[in-house]
């Protein structure tokens, strides 16, 4: 019997949490290049930014993005194994509560989905599934993984029948890439689960990008999806995919999509001594193009309002941020004091939440959250004389039209370049509702700050 002390494995953790969040995997990297070199215009300028962006992530080991997600954890122990002292649950929830806290990284764990949405602020409990390995039977293999929501709200699965080919398949994919959009910062990485049940399909979608021994089969089904998705203009990185057994009258097909920063590494622990799988990144050389831009006041409304859609600009002046829960804290203010918490008109609202700063840091690494899920305050915020909004991805037509009716604009920020926005940030103050933590209200002095028109 092979003894592991559990503080072995929080120490493994910790170290993982860190890793994933801030350093960029080898093999991404070198594919995300290619597209780089292989780029021209809009396209070129978007993989500049984030390949500058994982640079700099690398560099100041802070996160790659604000979203530093729900910790997913798949612990192998071989059946040969004894775990003293904590239980796994505990040496892993310890682990990412203490890795959160001491790297300034985002919290954004809630105790309840539906009947507490009160964050836990340790970003626990953590996602844990485990099973017992036969084919390693002296080791603890753990592969844990960062999943951040912009792209798992699009994440799905559908219940295929047993008789359906590969091209039902492909369209389901793409329909499912498409709706994800720019809300999931493309370019895309795609895990699939194709085979046992509906839940565990699910599992092996997201297992699916740890699997570097996919069968020829596999391969093949993947390069021909990748294939067909580019074919279809869908900006895709890579695929992966764990098939598996499954009922006679089943075949279902999980797909976990996630942005161009699939987070994940993986280490193994033979009795009290850790081997991590991940090396140090290796940096190649890019060439910043920009183009001279326009650049705007955030208090010259009259050229604000008339921007016209597909102008790229940089924002310098004052900005606030606020996101979901900061919206709904805003109207139950104004229905209690008959006001908001500060004057909106002419203001800008900036749809994020930074993760705390560190030392010597104004800021913590901030980007843009999905738009869409702000469409419901849309009136309400407009019709106060707010006259823009950045956030990533589309508006519903009803939004766009509200925005429309109000003289206002809708600017976008391209996700997944946290880093690098944080730096046109430099001043940062919590001017409302700091209980939220990262869902606080913050007025921001930015510097050219890169955004387009949308709307």
């Amino acid at each position: 019997m092979i003894l592991v002390d559990s503080k072995t494995i929080s120490k493994a953790v910790y170290t993982l949490c860190k890793t994933a969040n801030c350093t960029y995997p080898q093999d991404l990297y070198n594919l995300l290049y290619k597209k780089y070199l292989n780029s021209e215009g809009l396209k070129h300028k978007k993989y500049y930014y984030l390949l500058k962006n994982i640079e700099m992530a690398n560099e100041k080991q802070r996160p790659l993005c604000q979203d530093t997600g729900q910790v997913i954890v798949f612990v192998e122990i071989g059946n040969n194994v004894h775990i003293a002292g904590n239980s796994i649950t505990k040496a892993i929830n310890a682990a990412v509560e203490t890795a959160y806290k001491d790297n300034f990284f985002r919290k954004s764990t809630v105790k309840n989905a539906f009947f507490d949405r009160t964050n836990t602020k340790t970003n626990t409990p953590a996602i844990i599934y485990t099973e017992i390995s036969e084919k390693e039977p002296d080791i603890i293999r753990l592969k844990l993984m960062i999943k951040g929501a912009g792209s798992e709200n699009y994440s799905t699965i559908k219940m295929f029948k047993p008789t359906s080919e590969k091209k039902e398949i492909f369209e389901f994919i793409k329909n499912s890439v498409i709706t994800a959009g720019e809300k999931s910062c493309p370019p895309l990485c795609l895990g699939l689960g194709i085979g046992a049940t509906m839940d565990k399909a699910a599992v092996l979608s997201k297992k699916a990008f740890f699997n570097t021994y996919q069968t020829d089969e596999e391969k093949v089904f993947c390069e021909d999806l990748k294939k067909f998705l580019n074919s279809c203009n869908q900006d895709i990185l890579d695929i992966k995919i764990i098939t598996t057994a499954t009922h006679i009258a089943c075949m279902p097909v999980a797909l976990t999509i996630n942005c161009h920063s699939t987070r994940h590494c993986e280490c193994v622990i033979k009795e009290n001594s850790i081997e991590f799988t991940h090396a140090d990144l290796k940096l190649k050389s890019i060439e910043n193009t920009d183009e001279n831009q326009l650049e705007i006041n955030t208090k010259d409304i009259n050229r604000i309002k008339k921007l016209k859609k597909g102008m790229r600009i940089l924002l310098t002046g004052e900005i606030y941020t606020a996101r979901d829960a900061a919206h709904e804290k805003m109207v139950e203010y104004e229905k209690e004091h008959g006001k908001l918490p500060f004057d909106i008109k002419d203001k800008i609202i900036f749809y994020a939440g930074p993760c705390p700063p560190a030392p010597n840091e104004i800021i913590g690494p901030v980007g843009p959250t999905t738009s869409v899920r702000m469409d419901k305050f849309s009136k309400f915020i407009y019709s106060k004389g707010l006259v823009a909004t950045i956030g990533k991805g589309e508006r519903t037509k009803e939004t766009e039209n509200i925005i429309l009716k109000h003289n206002g604009k809708y600017f976008t920020a391209q996700g997944g370049v946290a880093c690098l926005l944080a730096d046109c940030i430099k001043k940062s103050e919590v001017i409302a509702f700091e209980e939220l933590g990262t869902e606080a209200i913050r007025k921001l002095y930015i510097e050219k700050f890169p955004v387009s028109v949308e709307i």
